[in-house]
């Protein structure tokens, strides 16, 4: 396994640096990230990620530019200064993990589950998140602007400085539930973003 694992890594460094003229872009499904070394970790720009599980780990400063993540669990992390920039993230679970100091600019987010997460002095600027709840999650200093969010769930979540809630592109929250949806529309998700913020 390690082996191959070697020489898909090899082959996605040619790719990313011959900007696809060369080697193969990675595609990793159903791994540990525990079979991956300190190297390898650094190289997941870009890639195809599906069905893998990370835990108890520290990714700061990781760059998940330009990947797609699908089914995957994160658990117990910590994304410190790590970039999601560009990235595609669907039907992904994040539990207990620390964003802090992270760039999601123009990541999108589909129907995934944040619980006990928290987000601080982080990047929300132009990202789109879409069918997605936060359960349990704190936002600290977070920038909205051009933020696209729509049928997002807030629960007891905390909120603290929001920045530039009035200059999102969209928000429309779900203070229902996933079965029984209430939606409200952007200038009632924006005041009651601002009513549960601290």
């Amino acid at each position: 396994m390690n082996n191959n694992l070697n020489v898909l890594f090899e082959n996605h460094a040619k790719w990313i640096k011959s900007e696809g003229q060369s080697g193969e872009q990675l595609v990793l499904e159903n791994i540990n990230f525990k079979l991956l070394s300190n190297e390898q970790l650094q190289l997941l720009t870009d890639s195809i990620i599906t069905e893998c599980v990370f835990t108890d780990t520290e990714l700061n400063g990781i760059d998940f530019y330009y990947t797609e993540i699908y089914s995957c669990k994160f658990s117990h992390l910590s994304f410190k200064n790590a970039q999601f920039i560009k990235s595609e993230v669907n039907d992904t679970n994040f539990i207990e993990t620390d964003f802090e100091c992270t760039n999601l600019n123009k990541a999108e987010f589909f129907d995934c589950i944040f619980n006990k997460c928290s987000f601080i002095d982080s990047s929300f600027i132009n990202i789109g998140i879409w069918n997605t709840s936060f359960d349990k999650c704190s936002f600290t200093n977070i920038d909205f602007e051009n933020a696209y969010l729509e049928n997002i769930i807030f629960s007891n979540a905390t909120f603290i400085n929001p920045i530039n809630l009035e200059k999102a592109t969209k928000l429309v929250l779900n203070i229902g539930t996933i079965e029984k949806p209430v939606l409200i529309e952007h200038k009632a998700s924006v005041n009651w973003i601002k009513d549960h913020s601290i």
